[in-house]
């Protein structure tokens, strides 16, 4: 597992770079688990090829549009989250729990559960997206 606690550029949720009330652009020093969840969520929301460094990067979970909502397209999408995670040696495969929920006829609530086991208290980091099947969004909640 690499390490979490590095200084990274700081970006919003739509890829933009944050820029601070100072006009500086914004990093992830603030908070120690900042650039780790920034990280998480970069790998979940991107799809192969998109980074030409790193083409295998994304999870790709756009190729569920079109789907039926079924548990077999949700254990799909569940193992489609885990490699992207375990890529690289970025989570390893035990410390990664993935969980789903349909909470729609086309939407699949995924919990995405990490455990840090080289920090002082055992940290856990945890987030939620919503995907949507009939037409592609990634919401995280």
């Amino acid at each position: 597992m690499l390490p979490y606690r590095v200084k990274d550029l700081r970006w919003t949720p739509n890829g933009d770079l944050v820029i601070g009330q100072d006009g500086d652009i914004g990093d992830t020093s603030l908070h120690s688990l900042a650039s780790f969840v920034q990280e998480v969520r970069t790998r979940l929301m991107s799809e192969l090829y998109d980074w030409r460094l790193h083409p295998q990067l994304g999870a790709d979970l756009s190729s569920l549009v079109g789907e039926a909502n079924t548990r077999n397209l949700a254990e799909e999408g569940k193992a489609m989250i885990v490699a992207s995670l375990t890529k690289d040696g970025f989570c390893s495969p035990g410390y990664v729990t993935v969980r789903y929920i349909p909470v729609a006829i086309d939407e699949i609530l995924y919990t995405v559960r990490i455990a840090l086991p080289n920090t002082t208290q055992q940290e856990v980091i945890e987030l939620s997206l919503v995907v949507r099947t009939d037409e592609f969004e990634m919401v995280f909640v």
